[in-house]
């Protein structure tokens, strides 16, 4: 059986996202999701590309299976309100932006108490 090396993957996949490379990217993001359907970075990272690629569809429900991982991760958070937007989902944009502000309170908060 052959290792995966996911964090080297989207690595790779984040590299060919930011040079342009959109389908190649979201194919590396298969091929790890395919190993690791619950790997929130590679969810989120398939969710932006796909954002990119106008599959808002495609690039909402990634970003809901990232959050339903972690309900409380603020980047997936901040990602279903861009998706929202676009998809002209004015009120469930507007929930998300709500939920990504409480959650950056909760952070901001966290490191000042530290």
């Amino acid at each position: 059986m052959v290792e995966l090396n996911s964090k080297k993957l989207i690595d790779d996949a984040v590299l060919c996202f930011a040079i342009g490379e959109d389908i190649e990217a979201k194919e590396i993001l298969l091929s790890v999701l395919n190993h690791e359907p619950r790997n929130v970075d590679a969810l989120r990272a398939i969710s932006e590309v796909c954002l990119s690629l106008q599959e808002l569809k495609l690039a909402e429900s990634f970003c809901r299976r990232a959050l339903t991982v972690d309900p409380d991760d603020l980047t997936s958070v901040v990602s279903l309100a861009r998706i929202l937007v676009k998809n002209g989902d004015k009120e469930g944009a507007e929930e998300a932006s709500s939920k990504a502000r409480i959650l950056g309170w909760k952070e901001e908060l966290a490191s000042d108490s530290e």
